[in-house]
């Protein structure tokens, strides 16, 4: 989302290949059930990761 949702901008500022980017996204919304290329779910991911750094459940 930092990145307008740009594969290949968000892969460079993480230092990993696009397709790598790609794949672990994938990856995610197969275990968490997801559908990423939903606005809805992409904002409810973001919005749930932005709560547990709020509370500092994250690094």
């Amino acid at each position: 989302m930092e990145r307008d949702r740009r594969a290949d901008a968000a892969a460079a500022a993480l230092h990993i290949h696009p397709n790598t980017l790609t794949y672990r996204l994938r990856r995610f919304g197969a275990l968490t059930d997801r559908d990423l290329s939903s606005t809805g779910a992409l904002a409810e991911v973001w919005l749930a990761i932005q709560a547990a750094g709020a509370l500092g459940l994250t690094d």
